[in-house]
């Protein structure tokens, strides 16, 4: 595994940081609690414990099965393919709801966090990119668990940080909620353009690494040592 997967996979993760439902699900536990923050942890907790699960299962099942590297290089085609599909063709404009009315107890967040992961576990293209890297890496299980780990690790962080400022500037930060919620919905579109460019630069070098493999279906020579 070299630097440029390292790199993809950072770049991937900075992607899925950026996932504006886990971000306002956070909000609206802070706003509409009076201690928030044990419901915050809980809800971010859970959502980084199913993911991290989820991409070790997937690494683990896929080695299981004993496919050949062709296969391999294949499914990380088709993802690749699918990632650059869907920055170019995805709307630049999503719309999202925030109702920061009632209180939610732990099991409330433990409920909300599984929720958001189920939801965005079956549509997270990056995340996919990202094990389809480590799964073409011989990479020891250890090694693949703390990848995986890093990658959530910044996938939250905007969450974590999130929760981070309203324990340090509870009133005020409350207060600006509502102001930047309507600052991002003004400006929502020209930051989803720029994610949904980041997943077709993504896609492009995920399915080109994956074509390079492939040996461009056999319409290329590639040297072994170039591989």
């Amino acid at each position: 595994m070299g630097a440029q997967d390292i790199l993809a996979m950072a770049g991937l993760a900075v992607v899925d940081s950026t996932n504006f439902s886990l971000i306002l699900g956070t909000l609206y536990l802070v706003v509409s609690n009076r201690r928030p923050m044990s419901r915050v942890l809980t809800f971010i907790g859970v959502f980084f414990s199913v993911y991290v699960l989820v991409g070790n299962l997937l690494v683990a099942g896929a080695r299981s099965l004993e496919w050949d590297e062709t296969t391999f290089d294949y499914i990380q085609l088709g993802i690749g393919v699918a990632l650059l599909l869907y920055g170019l063709i995805a709307p630049r404009e999503r719309r999202t709801r925030y109702n920061a009315e009632g209180t939610t107890s732990i099991a409330g967040a433990v409920g909300l966090g599984l929720a958001a992961s189920a939801v965005e576990v079956t549509t997270a293209l990056p995340y996919l990119g990202a094990i389809a890297i480590v799964t073409q890496a011989e990479l020891s299980a250890p090694v693949v668990a703390s990848l995986l780990v890093a990658y959530n690790l910044i996938a939250v962080g905007p969450c974590l940080l999130v929760a981070l400022l309203y324990s340090r500037s509870e009133n005020r930060f409350t207060a600006k909620i509502d102001a930047w919620l309507q600052r991002q919905r003004e400006k929502r579109k020209t930051s989803r353009t720029g994610l949904l460019v980041l997943c077709v630069v993504a896609g492009l070098y995920i399915s080109s690494d994956a074509l390079f493999r492939l040996e461009y279906f056999g319409l290329v020579d590639i040297p072994e040592g170039a591989r």
